[in-house]
């Protein structure tokens, strides 16, 4: 759960572990951002642990090694000492890329977003040093632990400020600017966690998804707080432009598909996965943004084209992972950032809050939350995708709940060292 898994997937691994090691009278409970286990069975004590997550984010390399742990248990290839001790090695491993090489992938995604909400040349250079400032901004007033709601304040004041000034005083227009900043916005937004909370809640897990909800509903809050204050903060600007009447235009469908592949590339070394998995993500985005596109040539609606087109590539990662044996969300975090992230309607609902159009905020906060027809139709192709996905690793291994896996067994060196004596 720290590193970015739904609930659902969590509680899939605890009961397979379990089984494994004849442990199948484990309940489980996910109270906010805990998770609870209790085992109890007859004439035996009752075990109860309480697990707090603490720390949340998108680390798909150690998603992906601890899912690794997880599938050699129930392969029988580890027993419990030495998966402890990978996990634990896991949990204090460092991040599998530099920062400013996460920031730099982000200032990427920034440009690919802002030219897929109708920016130019300059506006998505602009997105590329707003977004690699910010990220840095961000990452210092975390490590001061202030609160998300004032990290994203201030991120968005910063990038509202900027942007009025490039208006003002540089050739970029109106437009230009809007795009620029929409991207930040999109890519500042918790997109995770978004969808995340749609899972858990269409899965059963609705405390989980109420706490991750109260979560985000801050972060946009502070968001919209900060728009308001780089508004405020350079009002004096005169930019003689109605904000309104400006219409930005997307890429074409061929350089769409493209934009998809690169921003897909570049999220997934943003949020640390392996070189191996880029190349499955970026065919993964250029798949589900053909979808996109056909669902929008047959005049369906943006929030069902994105819940359709989340739903194929939810169905194509959990099978694809399942015959890789890796984590689902390595291929598909990366896959939906880059393909499905509703840019060109945030930055028009952007134009409207900044013109004071009547009922904008709302517009904002609604374009913003269309994230979460993404997370909807992930679940569902997990549903429609899980029958083959175990049939595929049943084939591969069993799980042979009569016999006891839990005692440690001797390593190599002890096993030499106990033939030696």
């Amino acid at each position: 759960m720290s590193s970015g898994a739904d609930a659902r997937s969590v509680e899939v691994a605890i009961v397979a572990v379990s089984a494994t090691w004849n442990l199948a009278a484990v309940e489980l409970d996910f109270p906010g951002s805990s998770i609870h286990m209790v085992y109890a069975v007859p004439d035996e004590p009752t075990v109860a642990g309480l697990r707090a997550v603490r720390n949340t984010g998108a680390d798909l390399h150690r998603l992906n090694n601890v899912y690794g742990v997880v599938d050699d248990i129930v392969g029988h290839e580890t027993d419990m000492t030495q998966a402890s001790q990978r996990l634990v090695e896991e949990m204090r491993s460092d991040p599998r890329w530099p920062y400013r090489v996460v920031a730099g992938a982000m200032g990427v995604l920034g440009v690919v977003v802002a030219l897929q909400a109708g920016g130019s040349f300059w506006s998505a250079v602009g997105a590329f040093v707003l977004m690699f400032v910010l990220m840095y901004l961000g990452r210092v007033l975390g490590r001061r632990y202030l609160p998300t709601f004032f990290v994203a304040l201030t991120q968005m004041a910063l990038a509202t400020t900027v942007g009025s000034l490039a208006i003002a005083y540089t050739r970029i227009s109106t437009g230009e600017a809007a795009s620029m900043v929409a991207a930040c916005v999109v890519l500042l937004l918790p997109h995770t966690s978004i969808v995340a909370a749609a899972q858990d809640a269409i899965s059963g897990f609705r405390s989980l998804a109420l706490v991750r909800g109260l979560g985000i509903g801050l972060v946009v809050l502070g968001m919209v707080a900060g728009i308001q204050t780089g508004l405020t903060a350079t009002r004096w600007v005169n930019l003689e432009v109605d904000p309104s009447a400006i219409h930005l235009t997307g890429l074409s469908p061929l350089w769409a598909l493209f934009a998809s592949a690169v921003a897909a590339a570049a999220n997934a070394f943003a949020q640390g996965a392996t070189a191996r998995v880029v190349p499955i993500s970026m065919a993964a985005a250029i798949f589900t943004q053909l979808m996109v596109q056909l669902c929008a040539r047959a005049h369906i609606g943006l929030q069902l084209s994105l819940m359709l087109g989340a739903a194929l590539l939810g169905a194509l990662g959990t099978w694809t992972a399942a015959r890789l044996r890796i984590s689902s969300a390595s291929v598909i975090v990366p896959a939906f950032c880059g393909a499905l992230l509703p840019s060109l309607t945030v930055a028009h609902s952007l134009l409207q809050f900044i013109a004071h159009s009547p009922g904008s905020g709302v517009s904002f906060a609604f374009s913003v939350l269309t994230t979460l027809a993404i997370g909807a139709g992930l679940v569902l192709g997990n549903i429609i995708a899980n029958g083959g996905a175990r049939r595929m690793v049943s084939m591969r291994t069993r799980i042979r709940s009569a016999s006891l896996d839990t005692e440690p067994q001797p390593t190599v060196a002890e096993a030499n060292r106990q033939l030696d004596s």
